[in-house]
């Protein structure tokens, strides 16, 4: 598992110390940065993203997700643990080494359709800090930049969730 803190301050992805896999939000509340056009609010949402996110578009919808987040959570940092595709087309050195590949014809990742997070810890964490209604925040914000960058309702899920063994301290 990769882990990717991303802030909009950095020029580029930081790549923290394992263990732990964070997206972290430090973003003062403001409007969204970045529409790629204007969409009706009232738009449907296709169920399944069929864009494909290459590095650049990825960091451009996170750092927008990530200001709804700010918004939405009054500025408070959250911790969202994130896996899969998309932290290996975030991560730098992977992301090179990716694109090394490309060009010699072996095998690499350049595109995904989805970012994996793992929801039940992010709900839980927040439910011991006092904010029950975390769930229903974070679907608005993954809602809303589906909204805007005309992607599915699943570019962010939790579909892994269910083959994670449950945790209890």
């Amino acid at each position: 598992m990769a882990a990717v803190a991303i802030d909009r301050h950095q020029s580029s992805l930081a790549w923290p110390a394992p263990p732990q896999i964070i997206a972290r939000t430090r973003f003062q509340p403001g409007p969204p940065a970045y529409i790629p056009e204007p969409t009706p609010p009232d738009a449907p949402i296709p169920p399944h993203n069929e864009v494909e996110l290459n590095r650049d578009l990825l960091i451009r919808i996170l750092e927008y997700f990530s200001q709804l987040v700010a918004q939405l959570f009054a500025g408070r940092t959250i911790r969202l643990v994130v896996h899969g595709g998309a932290c290996m087309l975030l991560h730098p050195g992977l992301h090179s080494l990716s694109q090394q590949q490309q060009q010699t014809s072996l095998p690499s990742r350049t595109t995904t359709r989805d970012v994996d997070y793992i929801h039940r810890s992010f709900v839980a964490e927040l439910a011991s800090c006092g904010l029950p209604d975390a769930a229903v925040k974070i679907q608005e914000c993954i809602k809303t930049t589906a909204r805007y960058f005309r992607l599915g309702a699943d570019w962010m899920n939790s579909d892994a969730d269910i083959a994670l063994p449950m945790a209890h301290e």
